[in-house]
């Protein structure tokens, strides 16, 4: 007599859980979704829905050498920024499984600028940079990108290498295999989802950082969010939406290459 209600209500809130997440997919989606009409409108100004359709200004965008060198400024950076903070993250990892714990304090060290604000990194970052005469140089910026990626790439890393047994470096060693070896060849592969996963994110990090380019970046050749900024600030016309658009392509593609990183442990097995 029971069950019936029971299975009702089950339903009811499944239901209403469901309209919920999509209510809110739909309000965080739409934004991001509007760029690509307005991208193509005919309008010099940005407009929605657009009066008539053109694809010109995705090719003024792709004609413009200041965008392009912004573009791919931006790509290399966040290239480095996440091959570097992959790389630390795998040593964190290694220091975890070799000595079966990190020591005290320093996860929290790697994990405080995920709790400090990024326009006050910035803002020190400036202050130190500047008495240093390092404003505007691309390294220290990728650095800094590194620095708030590295929560993420640790994070992934620390989680892959903990389902570990805890003697298998020591296994390993014993059967005459190498440090470089071990990690080379069994690591590496055994946390390759992981890896990935943290390339993926630490890149998109730094793509889409915006404070620290504009406190500490170059001027002459900015990364692409900052000549977006600088652009909007200054003109509204449908190229910074042809712009918005690509760097929307992009974000899908990687949360889709991330999405089948994750889904390919299992294809295997």
């Amino acid at each position: 007599m029971n069950r019936r209600p029971a299975r009702g209500w089950d339903g009811l809130r499944a239901t209403a859980g469901a309209a919920y997440v999509l209510c809110l997919a739909i309000f965080l989606l739409l934004p991001a979704l509007a760029i690509f009409p307005a991208s193509i409108g005919e309008s010099e100004f940005l407009e929605f829905p657009p009066s008539g359709l053109t694809l010109h200004w995705f090719q003024d965008v792709l004609a413009d050498q200041d965008w392009l060198d912004s573009a791919a400024f931006s790509f290399g950076l966040a290239l480095a920024t996440a091959v570097l903070a992959t790389f630390l993250a795998v040593l964190v990892g290694i220091a975890q499984l070799r000595y079966h714990r990190l020591p005290k304090g320093l996860l929290a060290v790697l994990l405080a600028p995920l709790w400090v604000p990024h326009v006050a990194v910035a803002t020190g970052l400036f202050s130190l940079c500047l008495s240093w005469g390092w404003v505007g140089r691309a390294w220290v910026l990728v650095l800094a990108n590194t620095m708030l990626a590295l929560p993420l790439s640790v994070s992934l890393v620390l989680a892959a290498f903990s389902v570990f047994e805890g003697n298998l470096w020591t296994a390993a060693a014993v059967l005459g295999a190498r440090p470089r070896t071990i990690v080379r060849t069994i690591l590496l592969p055994l946390s390759a989802t992981a890896l990935l996963s943290s390339l993926v994110l630490a890149f998109q990090s730094a793509w889409d950082e915006t404070v620290l380019a504009l406190f500490i970046g170059p001027v002459d050749t900015p990364p692409l969010s900052v000549r977006i900024y600088a652009y909007v600030s200054q003109n509204l016309t449908p190229a910074v939406a042809a712009v918005a658009a690509m760097v929307a392509v992009l974000s899908i593609v990687t949360v889709t290459v991330l999405g089948l990183a994750r889904k390919a442990p299992g294809r295997r097995s």
